[in-house]
């Protein structure tokens, strides 16, 4: 009996899953490799490479970023070659995994009805949007969501050992992410007290505390070894000031976007994404208001537990796109928010369970809205890739974009003037360039940002370039440069001669 049930359980998993992967392949096919970001994802990839010639990121280039996604964008490197094609195959392998996490979390507290419509929204919402770019943030969500479903079995059931996997994926989650792995941390420990104040089919504080427990073994097993090897490299200090402090004392000032506002000259499509802004944090506040009444009514049961840890988790998340409110830092914050909506519409259902006319007409009403609400955003969240047609014939590239051969012309060119022994530099912020020339760059920074450094930053760094003169010098956006940076100006105009322009691009060549 057990063996049947077991299978017809499988069933409609392994039903859910090829549909996820069938509508995520759908809509990564004609996208993947469309596209190119010349900051972020240029950002990646030369960190990877810097990360391959053996310098450490943090110690010997400046990143915001944890180290270990530059350190598992090499090893794509290593293993399917150096080109921006092999860094999307890695984005477009989290993009189909991503779903199948969510629907795998959801699956712990819901039916795979449910589950999959938790997880359908991932294939729209999210890495599409950055152009399947394996960004630290995407990796950093892939790990935690791995860490959430592996000590849910084990706190749900009676596998605590699965709780040292989860362990694991959340200390390794740390040097990919490290604000989305304290969240998911506070967020687990929250979930275990929540379980053990749980009234009714509560679970046996022994398994609790023995998940606890092996979860905090998995953490220290990779964590404390982690952090000696990063002191002993000398690199810890330079973690702490970069990813601690210049979030607090920095970022925020420099980075900062507000929100956006309803406006009755918006289209449909733009109000929709307003819109998305304040759904999480108006579905937050009507769990919490639901979870106050289940604490006071003392009705507060496994169901209650895990709404809690949802309601803490997806709430923690929704923290990234207070500071930077655009829809790329929107994005990364929805997963959580996605499964609290799912198992907040599993309560409302079964409330209403005993009323069949009322429970059909709300699912289909909840259901149509849904669908509409994704098709509206569609528009927005899955670039147009049509336009982007033509391959970049580098030796690095691989991807598509409108004018490929311009881009690769001018990348040949420069190839041509700069023998590979010496370095080019690029201001502000297209590190790219470094990593489809195949030129390094003689200095920590690989990018400038208005506030983000000081004057003596700018210093150094020209000090930096004059130990290792660069060939050539690319300066775009000359008058935000002269304005936030004009030591920089001053000194290309002092060593280099302009030669001419491509695009919003100024070419100077050493004296």
């Amino acid at each position: 009996m057990q063996t049947c049930e077991i299978k017809s359980a499988r069933l409609p998993d392994l039903l859910c899953a090829a549909l996820l992967l069938a509508f995520a392949v759908a809509i990564a096919y004609p996208r993947w490799r469309a596209g190119i970001d010349w900051r972020d994802e240029g950002l990646l990839a030369y960190g990877a490479v810097r990360v391959m010639h053996g310098e450490v990121p943090q110690r010997d280039f400046v990143s915001v970023q944890p180290p270990l996604s530059f350190y598992t964008a090499a090893g794509i490197f290593k293993l399917c070659g150096t080109s921006l094609v092999s860094l999307r195959g890695f984005g477009l392998s989290i993009f189909l995994l991503l779903p199948l996490l969510t629907y795998g979390v959801g699956r712990n507290f819901m039916d795979p009805v449910l589950s999959f419509a938790a997880a359908t929204p991932a294939c729209i919402l999210g890495l599409p949007y950055c152009n399947f770019v394996p960004l630290a943030v995407w990796q950093g969500i892939a790990a935690s969501l791995a860490a959430v479903f592996f000590f849910l079995l084990a706190a749900l059931s009676t596998r605590q050992r699965l709780a040292f996997p989860a362990g694991a994926l959340s200390a390794l989650s740390l040097f990919l992410r490290h604000d989305q792995a304290v969240y998911t941390m506070v967020s687990i420990v929250a979930l275990t007290i929540a379980l053990a104040l749980a009234r009714g089919d509560s679970i046996p504080g022994t398994n609790l505390k023995r998940a606890l427990l092996l979860w905090l073994a998995g953490i220290a097993i990779v964590l404390i070894p982690a952090i000696l090897i990063c002191w002993r490299i000398g690199a810890l200090p330079e973690m702490f000031r970069q990813l601690i402090l210049f979030p607090f004392t920095t970022y925020r000032k420099t980075s900062s976007l507000p929100f956006p506002r309803f406006t009755v000259w918006r289209s449909v499509w733009e109000t929709a994404v307003v819109l998305l802004f304040y759904l999480p944090p108006f579905v937050q506040a009507i769990a919490s208001l639901y979870l106050a009444r289940s604490v006071i009514s003392r009705r507060f049961g496994r169901r209650e537990a895990l709404l809690t840890f949802l309601v803490i988790w997806s709430a923690l998340f929704y923290l990234q796109v207070i500071i930077r409110s655009d829809f790329t830092h929107l994005a990364i914050t929805l997963l959580p928010f996605f499964l609290l909506t799912a198992f907040g519409w599993s309560i409302v259902h079964e409330k209403i369970a005993n009323y069949r006319k009322l429970k059909l007409a709300l699912s289909a009403v909840v259901a149509i809205l849904v669908a509409s609400f994704l098709w509206i955003l569609h528009s927005f969240a899955l670039p147009d890739g049509t336009r982007a047609n033509e391959q970049l014939a580098l030796e690095r590239g691989g991807v598509r974009i409108e004018q490929a051969h311009v881009i690769a012309d001018f990348v040949q060119r420069l190839q041509a003037s700069v023998p590979p022994e010496r370095s080019i530099l690029v201001l502000p912020y297209q590190p790219m360039f470094y990593f489809l020339c195949e030129r390094r760059n003689p200095t920590r920074w690989n990018y400038l940002w208005p506030g983000d450094q000081t004057a003596q930053d700018h210093e150094r760094l020209i000090e930096e370039a004059e130990r290792d003169p660069p060939a050539i010098v690319l300066l775009a956006q000359q008058r935000d440069v002269a304005a936030f940076a004009p030591i920089m100006v001053e000194y290309l105009r002092a060593r280099y001669l302009w030669t001419g322009d491509v695009g919003d691009i100024a070419i100077y060549v050493r004296f």
